[in-house]
């Protein structure tokens, strides 16, 4: 292959993770957005509840409610906090290797979180698919609730792909140090 040849296939290469990318970045986003609210109705939820036990009785399944709606937010939080790098990096053994073996460790830490990740997406929708086979209900209210489970799934995967984008960007020479 030719110079001209590599140059190109670089360049397309370069494009397609730029596409992941904007991709990954709009979809975990808008994720976040909805945490957000999920958030917001969790504590609006508890507080309704809290007023309404002074005044009457408590709302029942109030603490059903509040377990789905932390498990959306949480889910969906999942794949901005990769994008923004919102978590705990522990690099005091690592930084001591030469670059090269940073580089590959930290390629080898990606690739087997995208697995990962993936992999857990890939059961809580299988989980997801049994309990609406199952028919099963929740314990308190009686609702379906195996959408928010496949939610969840699509929180992970949300998370994958962020993942994916970080690997790709780290094995091609675009991730910013």
């Amino acid at each position: 292959m030719g110079v001209l040849e590599e140059q190109i296939v670089r360049e397309r290469n370069r494009d397609t993770v730029s596409r992941l990318e904007s991709l990954s970045r709009y979809l975990n986003t808008g994720l976040a957005v909805i945490a957000g609210c999920s958030l917001l109705l969790m504590v609006l939820t508890v507080v309704a509840n809290a007023a309404a036990r002074e005044i009457s009785a408590p709302y029942a399944g109030t603490t059903e409610i509040v377990g789905w709606l932390a498990a959306v937010t949480t889910a969906f939080g999942l794949g901005y906090t990769q994008l923004n790098k919102g978590y705990v990096d522990i690099e005091a053994l690592v930084e001591r290797f030469p670059m090269g073996v940073q580089n590959a460790l930290k390629s080898i830490m990606l690739f087997a979180s995208t697995i990962f990740f993936g992999l857990v997406s890939w059961k809580v929708c299988v989980y997801g698919i049994n309990v609406a086979e199952n028919g099963n209900l929740s314990e308190t209210m009686g609702i379906t609730f195996y959408p928010l489970i496949f939610l969840v799934a699509l929180g992970f995967a949300g998370l994958t792909l962020a993942l994916l984008v970080d690997f790709l960007k780290q094995v091609t020479g675009g991730v910013e140090k």
